[in-house]
């Protein structure tokens, strides 16, 4: 399950108010690098330990991945807004559930990257014109072909190869599974999603290991 966090910068301040300078000289003290979500949570655990902390960050704000950018009169996050998880083994989950921030919940199954949640989404070509959901879907059955076909070329290679390479080779065996015009369009948006999920350019990612993460 996967739920949507709307609300990251209050996340950020429950996370980073913990008054340390209250915390008594005697105590020992320790040095955290970064104030992203890993250095406050560290930061909050030590300070509850009775320990001074004193969080070093570069940056002009704390977070660091968990930024929402209000500029544009509404919420865009640029980094991490999703919540993986919503169980107790998450250490986010009950601090959320301790604050009463909402949750939007986005899926209601364990589902792998191609086929993640499509319903919620609405494509529309250059002119403006909303994509039919029927062509997104038919495209996404595709790009699961695709994937199932780089999983063949990941077994008859020994050496690694970009996901990218992988794709080329299935398209020269499986003309079939190659799309022409607006599908093609939507098939290089499964593509960039890919690659936003990873958070790397598809020439990049590892053909072995893109889908060995553990969730």
């Amino acid at each position: 399950m996967e739920s949507r966090n709307r609300s990251n910068p209050q996340l950020r301040r429950a996370l980073c108010d913990s008054n340390i300078e209250g915390t008594k000289t005697t105590s020992p003290s320790v040095i955290v690098i970064g104030g992203g979500i890993g250095g406050l949570a560290a930061a909050r655990a030590l300070h509850d330990a009775s320990f001074k902390v004193v969080v070093l960050e570069s940056r002009d704000r704390l977070g660091g991945r968990v930024c929402t950018d209000y500029s544009f009169g509404f919420p865009v996050d640029l980094g991490a807004s999703w919540l993986h998880g919503v169980c107790k083994e998450n250490p986010l989950a009950p601090l959320i559930g301790r604050l009463g921030l909402p949750l939007y919940r986005t899926s209601g199954d364990n589902s792998v990257l191609y086929d993640h949640d499509l319903e919620s989404y609405a494509l529309f070509d250059m002119d403006g014109n909303q994509v039919p959901q029927e062509l997104v879907t038919k495209v996404g059955e595709a790009f699961e072909s695709i994937l199932k076909e780089t999983d063949k070329v990941r077994q008859e290679f020994s050496e690694d190869m970009s996901i990218r390479r992988a794709f080329s080779i299935v398209f020269d065996r499986r003309p079939d599974l190659r799309l022409e015009g607006l599908a093609h369009k939507v098939l290089q948006w499964y593509l960039c999603r890919m690659e936003g999920w990873f958070a790397a350019d598809a020439d990049t990612i590892s053909l072995k290991s893109w889908d060995q993460a553990s969730f």
